[in-house]
């Protein structure tokens, strides 16, 4: 419901409407159903998806605004850092047009931008590339982070990486690396690198396919959710968790004190927090 100039502000504002989610529901009959957001709408009232993927100069050189000295003092005014033009306007604000255009698999040309630019920087320099060539990831990290992390050249760092990539959870520098190197595509969500998670558990220790669902639904609680794993851990049962029933702990049999372990041993969990 307003413009915006700032490529910065407009991911920030999209990016609560491409958050997953999954919620239930109670019908007009009093039954309740469980569903999952897979698509949504923008209401872009000024034009603000438009500007940014066709009008807006992401090459343009931004000039600092010129500051007016008083004497010796430097006036910091809102009047004096930015001269900004008036306009009045007395009639109704109609929509002129309406017009529904769908965002492809490729995404935003926003979203592209920010990522190709930290991307040809670093395949740029020559002591991250040959790091990452080597595969010595502690090396490739430290050299990005001494050179780019919050410094006036990219002002890179893994929290506003993560906003502008939406993810809904936390990111790692490493598989940063890796997709500005085109080792991987995208960055996973957490429910996708979970998923992955349960498939390496159930590969190694292979346990029959009536344990499979309770076993996924448990190394993702125990996984992803702080409260419920220090309850575990703590030999109680977490009864106020609404993501896994006491029925489905019984179910469990020996994977009750085995995905504990495995988890501790080799997931970071960590990476699945916000």
């Amino acid at each position: 419901m307003r413009p915006v100039f700032s490529p910065t502000d407009f991911i920030q504002i999209k990016g609560r409407g491409t958050r997953k989610f999954s919620f239930e529901y109670t019908d007009e009959y009093g039954e309740k159903h469980k569903a999952t957001k897979d698509h949504f709408k923008f209401f872009d009232f000024f034009a603000n998806c438009e500007y940014f993927e066709e009008k807006f100069d992401y090459d343009e050189v931004l000039q600092l605004p010129n500051i007016i000295k008083s004497g010796t003092d430097i006036d910091l005014s809102a009047e004096a850092l930015a001269k900004a033009d008036e306009i009045e306007v007395f009639n109704p604000d109609k929509v002129k047009s309406l017009t529904e255009t769908p965002v492809g698999i490729e995404g935003m040309k926003v979203d592209r931008k920010l990522f190709e630019k930290a991307r040809e920087e670093l395949q740029n320099d020559s002591e991250v590339k040959s790091a990452v060539e080597n595969e010595q990831w502690e090396k490739a990290v430290q050299i990005m982070r001494d050179k780019y992390e919050d410094k006036p050249q990219l002002f890179l760092n893994l929290e506003k990486i993560r906003k502008s990539e939406n993810l809904d959870r936390r990111l790692s520098w490493r598989e940063f690396l890796e997709r500005a190197f085109g080792l991987i595509d995208v960055f996973k969500s957490k429910d996708e690198k979970l998923e992955e998670e349960c498939e390496k558990f159930i590969l190694i220790y292979k346990p029959e396919s009536k344990y499979v669902p309770h076993i996924k639904n448990y190394l993702k609680a125990y996984v992803s959710n702080e409260y419920f794993r220090n309850e575990i851990n703590n030999k109680r049962f977490p009864r106020e968790f609404a993501g896994f029933t006491m029925a489905e702990y019984k179910e469990l049999n020996g994977f009750r004190e085995t995905v504990p372990t495995y988890v501790k041993d080799y997931v970071p969990v960590n990476v699945y927090m916000r």
